[in-house]
């Protein structure tokens, strides 16, 4: 029996069905809708037809080799031919959602019969040369590029290039079918009945997608407006859910929260309206589409802070549609929750000029200037020996980065953030297929105490490498890490960043946002106006009294890159000779340390 999570004490638990506006879009709000998706065109974020054909074509072929593999891998196993074994493919994510771009990924899950098993049949035993699974299927093919199997991931995949298309995917099988059905309906509950962990996670992804499209009023207006975001989130540096910045999901989410809250509006009113309503958003409110719902089966645990309380501590709550509701950020942290919400203030007053014919489209996804934006770096270089080693060891280290940022918020007792950049780079004077080298930009916090401390950021570079070294595999116990695996953690100064930097910073553009100024400009006002409200809004009569109210009370988080030039006495202190030391992981380190020391005074402009 299905029920429904009531949490009388809970404000936000269920999500409020009220409309803020259901009014049609003007002829302004067409013509900025439609400058807008013009716009996006220029931008290549569309895909042309024959591409799209093309897709579809291998998608086509991909389903017709898991159909033979599934009935010679079925025969194997004594199942006849007239019991008709087969299996589904289906698709999520992006491509799912409509707004994939050109060379986009493909996320797609395979779900197959019971006695077709995830270990055995879909990635096989290297024990037997993998003989019989479907991931031996995909290596002999001609048409794959590329095949790495990622078997102890949350969601355990295979990732391959076939045919010129990247292609993620997942297998579960389900135990009530020997042949699954056509006309299987994911979004059902008892889909998930007697599955283990990673298959109702390889499901959910599908189930997420399905109920959010359910759960928006005008798909065509939120594909607009949800490519025009991803754009934004991926040139400003925060697509990426892996570090604890936002994924394809918890940005389809809030886009969706918007449509429902203006089911009419244009996709211009719908960018800026995201805006404005998550720039005031308390992020301990969580954000739903649908109320939480318990359907009771056993083994789900649905996101219940008021059962769990360890989840009244996330600090962004973006929870999932489809049954078992899980929060989409709970990678988020102080540090990358500070630089979401500089982005959405940021945000705010761009698209505010852009309806005041004051900005354009295009000054939105101006290309953030990472590199210049902080006095002190760490640099992370992973590498290995062998290419195929280092395929693995980078998704590993990626995925651990979140880690090295906690802890340096815990070392420094929450007075330092890092903000991990989410570009790659290569060294061109190391072999491109066996190295990357990301940064992490280290800044004050502005929540804590404005007082001189030092700090010893050693504490988090060697829990990082313990975390990365104690690499297992979940389905055999066994390590893998093997000799070449490295990840050098280096600090760097902003003056001191590699040659091969120099062109991208070169690239960067003067951005049409100077938050430092809007922040003087409103104390300004607020002062001449003894505390009247501020009236900087266009829209009064669509955004509500209450998020005014929470914008006016904040005070910007300072991020510009001018700011931390002038936070006093900022300077990265170490053992002998730190300039010209790393700390590596798979070798020995030196013995070089990373202490920190500043002061969160910000002197007085001349």
């Amino acid at each position: 029996m299905s029920s429904v999570i009531s949490h009388a004490s809970t404000s936000g638990m269920e999500a409020p069905r009220r409309v803020i506006s259901n009014a049609p879009p003007t002829d302004r709000d067409l013509a900025l809708s439609a400058a807008l998706d013009e716009k996006l065109h220029t931008e290549d974020v569309y895909e042309d037809p024959e591409e799209c054909t093309r897709r579809e074509e291998v998608l086509g072929e991909l389903n017709a080799l898991l159909q033979e593999w599934t009935r010679t891998a079925s025969a194997a196993k004594g199942i006849t031919e007239d019991m008709r074994p087969s299996c589904n493919l289906y698709t999520f994510g992006s491509y799912r959602l409509g707004v994939h771009g050109p060379a986009a990924d493909i996320d797609t899950l395979c779900l197959g019969p019971r006695h077709l098993s995830r270990e055995e049949d879909f990635f096989g035993f290297e024990e037997n040369d993998y003989e019989g699974s479907f991931y031996d299927v995909m290596r002999k093919h001609p048409g794959t590029e590329e095949i790495v199997p990622v078997r102890d991931a949350i969601v355990p995949e295979i990732k391959t290039v076939f045919r010129g298309f990247e292609i993620d995917m997942a297998y579960t099988s389900l135990p009530s079918y020997t042949s699954v059905p056509e006309d299987l309906d994911v979004c059902a509950t008892s889909v998930l009945l007697n599955l283990d962990d990673p298959g109702v996670k390889s499901l959910n992804g599908c189930r997420v997608a399905d109920q959010l499209l359910r759960e928006v009023p005008n798909h065509d207006a939120f594909r607009v407006a949800l490519r025009t975001l991803r754009l934004w989130a991926q040139r400003r540096g925060i697509y990426s859910n892996v570090v604890g910045f936002f994924g394809g999901v918890n940005l389809a989410i809030l886009v969706a929260r918007v449509c429902q809250l203006y089911p009419n509006a244009a996709s211009s009113m719908l960018v800026y309206s995201f805006f404005q309503l998550w720039s005031a958003w308390q992020w301990s409110t969580p954000v739903m589409l649908v109320p939480i719902v318990d359907e009771g089966l056993p083994g789900m645990r649905v996101w219940d802070e008021r059962v769990n309380k360890a989840e009244r501590y996330q600090l962004m709550k973006i929870l999932t549609p489809a049954y078992p509701a899980q929060n989409s950020t709970f990678n988020v942290s102080v540090s990358t929750l500070e630089v979401l919400k500089a982005e959405f203030r940021r945000g705010k007053e761009v698209t505010k000029n852009i309806l005041l014919n004051k900005c354009k489209w295009e000054d939105l996804w101006i290309k953030t200037s990472f590199l210049t934006m902080y006095k002190h770096y760490l640099m992370v270089s992973i590498s290995a020996k062998t290419a195929e080693d280092f395929k693995k060891w980078e998704g590993w280290v990626g995925s651990r980065v979140k880690l090295l940022i906690q802890g340096i918020e815990n070392c420094t007792g929450g007075q330092m953030l890092a903000h991990p950049g989410t570009a790659r780079y290569k060294d061109p004077e190391k072999e491109e297929n066996t190295h990357v080298i990301l940064f992490l930009g280290l800044f004050p916090s502005s929540l804590k105490k404005k007082e001189k401390v030092a700090m010893n950021l050693n504490p988090a570079v060697e829990q990082f490498q313990m975390q990365v070294t104690s690499w297992m595999d979940r389905a055999t116990g066994e390590s893998n890490w093997v000799p070449g695996m490295q990840a050098m953690v280096r600090h760097v100064k902003r003056k001191d960043l590699p040659g091969f930097v120099r062109e991208e910073i070169d690239g960067y553009v003067k951005d049409v946002y100077d938050e430092s100024e809007v922040s003087a400009e409103a104390a300004s006002k607020k002062r001449k106006d003894g505390g009247s409200e501020d009236e900087n809004n266009i829209a009064d009569d669509e955004e509500p009294k209450a998020k005014k109210a929470a914008t006016e009370d904040k005070a910007p988080t300072k991020i510009r890159a001018d700011d931390h030039d002038e936070v006093a006495g900022l300077a990265m202190l170490a053992h002998d000779e730190l300039e010209n030391k790393s700390t590596a992981v798979g070798g020995k380190s030196g013995g070089a340390g990373i202490k920190v020391s500043f002061a969160q005074v910000v002197k007085a402009k001349k």
